[in-house]
Formats: C-alpha cells, sequence, structure tokens
C-alpha cells in the first residue's frame, strides 16, 4: 500500500514537472509565434474625405484618428483605386484594379455574381484570391465587418436565382446570402450586403439573415418592404432613414434601423476579438486574427445615434449633436469606431503586435449632401472635385499605419501609394509568392512604413485612376497625370507639382505631345476598357527573397 501510494505520489509529481514543462514551452512558443506573425486591423471607411480628419487639416473632432496618426505614419499621396465604393472594394481586397474583374464598375447589389469570379478565365485559381485567403492561409482567424457591395447569389422562395436588381425584393431571407464575402477567405463576417443605402435593409452572420431581434425567426416573417423616408423606431436611440428607394420599396429587417448599424457592427467586431482570443486559450493555439472593419461612415443616409452604449435614456456617449450637423457627427462615429478598437487591442494587451491601418474607398462627398456643423470644415481640402470624379478629390484620400516598433510614430510620407498596397503587404508579412494573375496591381509597404526600403525608386513608377463612370480614366506618373475618357481619348494634362488644384490643362500645349502620347500609349496598354480582356500586371509579383 505504502508503495503504491509512493508510486501515485511520483506520477502527479512527475505530471506537475511535465506539465510546467509544457506550458512554459507554450509560452515560448506564443512568444516567438506573436513575433513571427502580428494580428492585422484593417479599416475601411465610407466616402470620408482627404480633408475631412484633424490631422489632415479637419475641423471636426477624430482624437481617436488624430492619435493613430500621430503613433503611425500618415500618407500625404494615397489614393483609392476608384473614386466609388464597389469598384475600391474590389481592389482593397484583391490588390487588382477595378477592371481586373469581370467587371469593371463592380458588383454593387446581390443581383450581380461575386466579384471575385472569373468568368473570362484569367487566373489559374478560377477566382480573384482575397486577402482573406491569403491569411487564412497563413494560419491567421479571418473576419469581415460591415458594408459588402461585392455581390453574391440569393434566390426567391422557388429557389430561382435572382439576377435583376428590381427582383431583389423577392429574395428568400431564410435560403440567405451565398457566394458572398465568408466564403472568399473570411472564417466569420457580420455584413450589410449593400451598405445602409441599399435594400437588402438587413445584417447576414456567415451568409445567413440574422435578424436585429434575435428572438424573432430569420426568414421573411421578420421583413417588410421600406421605402424612402424617415422613421422613429421603437429603440427611440436615432431616427432611421432610407433613400435609395424612391420609386419602388426595399426589402429589409423589420426593425431595421440605420443609426444602430455602426453600433452592431462595432460589438461584433470587438466580440470576434474575445472568441478569438479564447479559441486560441482553449485550443492551446496561438494564432494571429485578420480583422478587416468595413464602417458603415459616413455614407449617407447620415443619421447618427444618440447615445453609443444604445440607451438614449442616459446619455453617456453622445453621437447626435456632438458637431452640430449630422455628417459631422457620422465622422465624429467613425472617430468613435476607431478609438474603441484600439482601446480593445489595448485591453487585452495586444498593441504592440497588431498592425493597424486605415483608409477610405472613395474621396469626399459632395457638399450638397454633407451638414457638417462647422461652415470651416472642408473635407476635401484643395483637391479639385469629389466622389466619382476622376479628379484628385475623387480618390486621394487618407491612409494612416501604426504598427509599434516597425512603424516610427509620427512620421508622414509623401509617397505616392494606392490603397490596395496594403495587399501586397500581407504578401511579405506572411511570407507568400504571388501568383502572376493575383495580385497585380499592389506593391508592398512593409519596406517603405519600416523604414528598410534599400532604393530611393517610388513604390508605383505610375498608377491609373478610375472615375465614378468606370470607363473614365487617368493616368500618374511622378507629378503628370493625363486624364483619358471613355472613348479612350486623352482629355487633360496636369502637373501636380505646381497645379494640386488642377485649374490648368496642358492637353493643348504641343511642347507636351511627347509626354502625351506616351502616356496615353501607357494607359491603354493596361487599361484597354475592355473587361473581357488580359492586360499586363502594373506592379512585379512579390517573390519572398531566399536568405
Amino acid at each position: 500500500m505504502e508503495n503504491s501510494a509512493k508510486k501515485k505520489m511520483m506520477r502527479i509529481i512527475l505530471l506537475i514537472i511535465l506539465g510546467s514543462l509544457f506550458y512554459e514551452a507554450a509560452i515560448d512558443n506564443a512568444a516567438a509565434y506573436s513575433q513571427k506573425l502580428s494580428n492585422v486591423v484593417f479599416i475601411l471607411a465610407d466616402d470620408i474625405g482627404y480633408g475631412d480628419l484633424g490631422t489632415y487639416g479637419g475641423n471636426l473632432p477624430t482624437p481617436n484618428l488624430d492619435r493613430l496618426a500621430s503613433e503611425g505614419m500618415r500618407f500625404t499621396d494615397a489614393h483609392a483605386p476608384a473614386a466609388l465604393c464597389a469598384p475600391s472594394r474590389f481592389s482593397m481586397l484583391t490588390g487588382c484594379y477595378p477592371y481586373r474583374s469581370y467587371k469593371a464598375g463592380g458588383a454593387w447589389n446581390i443581383n450581380n455574381p461575386s466579384i471575385f469570379s472569373d468568368p473570362y478565365g484569367h487566373t489559374k485559381a478560377g477566382h480573384l484570391i482575397t486577402v482573406g485567403e491569403i491569411m487564412q492561409k497563413a494560419g491567421y482567424r479571418t473576419a469581415f465587418f460591415g458594408k459588402s457591395h461585392l455581390g453574391g447569389d440569393i434566390r426567391d422562395k422557388n429557389g430561382v436565382l435572382i439576377r435583376k436588381q428590381g427582383e431583389i425584393n423577392r429574395m428568400d431571407f431564410s435560403k440567405g446570402i451565398h457566394n458572398a464575402i465568408n466564403e472568399y477567405g473570411f472564417d466569420y463576417s457580420f455584413f450589410l450586403a449593400s451598405g445602409i443605402q441599399h435594400e437588402p435593409f438587413a445584417f447576414f452572420e456567415n451568409g445567413i439573415f440574422s435578424p436585429f431581434d434575435q428572438r424573432k425567426p430569420a426568414d421573411n416573417r421578420s421583413t417588410r418592404l421600406w421605402k424612402n423616408g424617415r422613421y422613429v423606431l421603437v429603440s427611440d436611440n436615432g431616427i432611421s432613414e432610407i433613400v435609395e428607394h424612391k420609386n419602388k420599396p426595399g426589402i429589409g429587417d423589420v426593425d431595421y434601423n440605420s443609426s444602430q448599424t455602426g453600433i452592431m457592427l462595432l460589438n461584433k467586431a470587438l466580440n470576434f476579438i474575445d472568441n478569438h482570443l479564447s479559441q486560441n486559450r482553449i485550443k492551446g493555439e496561438y494564432r494571429p486574427f485578420l480583422l478587416y472593419f468595413a464602417s458603415q461612415a459616413i455614407h449617407v443616409p447620415h443619421t447618427p445615434p444618440k447615445d453609443y452604449d444604445g440607451d438614449p435614456g442616459e446619455i453617456n456617449e453622445q453621437v447626435e449633436g456632438v458637431t452640430g450637423g449630422p455628417t459631422g457627427d457620422m465622422v465624429y462615429e467613425l472617430d468613435m469606431q476607431v478609438g474603441k478598437i484600439l482601446q480593445k487591442l489595448e485591453d487585452e494587451g495586444l498593441t504592440d503586435n497588431t498592425i493597424v491601418f486605415f483608409t477610405s474607398d472613395n474621396g469626399a462627398l459632395w457638399p450638397r449632401v454633407c451638414d457638417y456643423g462647422n461652415i470651416e470644415h472642408d473635407n476635401n481640402g484643395p483637391l479639385r472635385g469629389y466622389k466619382a470624379s476622376v479628379y484628385e478629390g475623387g480618390h486621394r484620400v487618407p491612409f494612416i499605419v501604426k504598427w509599434p516598433g516597425h512603424v516610427k510614430p509620427g512620421t508622414v510620407s509623401d509617397e505616392l501609394i494606392l490603397a490596395q498596397d496594403w495587399v501586397a503587404a500581407m504578401y511579405e508579412l506572411t511570407g507568400q509568392n504571388m501568383e502572376e494573375d493575383q495580385a497585380m496591381d499592389c506593391s508592398s509597404l512593409l519596406p517603405l512604413i519600416t523604414g528598410k526600403r534599400k532604393s530611393g525608386k517610388p513604390l508605383h513608377p505610375f498608377v491609373l485612376y478610375q472615375a465614378g463612370y468606370a470607363y473614365d480614366g487617368a493616368i500618374r506618373e511622378g507629378n503628370w497625370v493625363l486624364t483619358v475618357n471613355r472613348d479612350n481619348k486623352a482629355t487633360e494634362l496636369y502637373n501636380l507639382k505646381n497645379d494640386l488644384a488642377q485649374e490648368n490643362n496642358l492637353i493643348e500645349y504641343p511642347e507636351y505631345r511627347k509626354l502625351i502620347d506616351r502616356l496615353h500609349a501607357k494607359f491603354l496598354k493596361y487599361n484597354d476598357h475592355i473587361d473581357e480582356t488580359l492586360e499586363p500586371r502594373t506592379t512585379k509579383a512579390f517573390r519572398v527573397t531566399k536568405k
């Protein structure tokens, strides 16, 4: 009995020692792993202009974004790949210009196939690979939140595929949305298929209808038709508005409330971080995460919530009325979203091992739809044009990167970059080669933001712009910008070095004829305005350097 007891005690001691060793090894592995792969947060604003943020000269309260810039690198010459959201969103997920998709102007609503599909057979993979897929391959847990506008498949109650926009309101909500963002590289998704401005006015979680009131059935019994107008709903935490269904009502959640969508998106994003950390602990994993947060702000309708904790009974996180105008309040809500994500990273001890990107899907909103509450606020600074314009104001956007220990705080870069360059950075971060037919128009930001770039060559020898109408565009080389219209005619020439406002069109000056001809030919070589064709890469495919 005594020997048996001693043996049992020895086994217990041995298990404790082994457990301690395994625990220490796990901690060591976690530390080593975290040194290799950082978490990534990509925050995409909707319609934020070059001059909307305080750090870019704006006159609205954006303390969290200003702080993000002070703790990282701010770019002054960053550009969305298009001057409208749907094509830009494709590019920011694939690293390709919009015209690499089957539809240069974007998929927009869910009556169109996924924008990542490849009907012309341009890719070996059979579709355009997303940054989510790249990160999954590297072991990341990935999540997408917010506005999609990337197409998808929906069906009516008889299972018939819907391909006409006017028939979206016949969709069977119980069948969900397929061929959607969660099927292209995201382990988890909580999205508004067409943002807050178009049907279906409802959230979908991993493609499945997720009612505002979870007690209600996730099918058409919880839907109604909404028409243009403002609605005071039960919550009394803000007015909801419908803006794009003037002639025909749009289908949506019976409790849909545009003023609450930002709160719901943020809470789901914070819950994802909690669940991610919990899964790591339970499974003994040390996986990093990619959180792609596509905010609803500041697209119309401008319906800020009264209180950000969802309870208007006691206003302790006021949003509505902070700036004196609903558009300004939406900018303030966006800043709050950023601040709460940053605070979550800090609370969980993740700040030092997380890269945070912030940018916008296109240039500033037209003044006619804005009320910032501050007459001195200029959402586009010195730039000409607004959203949808081929001019600088249509696509030059804020771009900020924070990465403690890698990016020097408070730095400003005047380098010409594209917002989709972050995709190439993810290839480099995770040590993966690009396929020649993927990520065809992006260059890694890592050498630039970390100060390790060895040559003084520009990140992009040239870039292409796309206007609101997909076949109006421009080519930029250095400070020269040549516009090319939908008929493939060169129409305007500007030198941004001494004419940032693009007031002096040089197209008729004979001394620039050779320059115009050369830029024009280059534009058409890389974008012939024919969706079916596959033009050459504009950037070199990233290759891992062998040590």
